[in-house]
């Protein structure tokens, strides 16, 4: 994670604690890419989104909810493989990648995770809902729901206004 002033002037995090100086946090968007390409790291995002009142879970608690999305069913209904094989992965794997990028403080000897401030970032970019399944689609020119010929403008525009977040 890079701390900047808010002139853009990055710096350290220790220089910005020290200088007193108002920081944000900032994750470069190849590696807001990468965590968002995996159906795993996005459940967990939204489930953390989903309740902004915890400042911190307990990692059972996510690998249940995440479990449950990805089985769609609910969490009484996850037998014991599938909560094994969702934890194994957000164990070992996903929560630690999160981590690396301070999307997420996670202790894994303890099995808390807490979000920080780029949770915030990256939600613009989760479909809403833990259950929901969306894509991308390309309205032919004039927004008529027609079946035209398109010249991908359409696409183009998605393409940018995702890139320009």
């Amino acid at each position: 994670m890079s701390v900047q002033y808010d002139s853009d002037r990055a710096v350290s995090e220790t220089e910005a604690v020290e200088s007193g100086a108002t920081a944000r946090a900032s994750i470069p968007k190849d590696d807001a890419f990468h965590i968002l390409q995996n159906a795993r790291r996005r459940a967990t995002l939204r489930y953390i989104l989903a309740h902004t009142d915890r400042a911190q879970f307990v990692m059972r608690d996510v690998t249940e909810a995440v479990a449950a999305w990805e089985y769609d069913t609910s969490v009484e209904r996850l037998d014991s493989d599938q909560r094994q094989r969702v934890y194994i992965a957000l164990y070992q794997s996903h929560l630690p990648k999160l981590d690396d990028h301070d999307v997420v403080d996670y202790d894994q000897s303890r099995g808390i995770i807490e979000p920080t401030e780029l949770v915030g970032a990256l939600a613009p970019y989760l479909d809403d809902g833990l259950d929901s399944e969306s894509e991308l689609v390309v309205e032919p020119p004039g927004g008529d729901g027609g079946s035209g010929s398109g010249d991908g403008g359409g696409l183009a525009r998605t393409v940018s206004a995702l890139l320009s977040k």
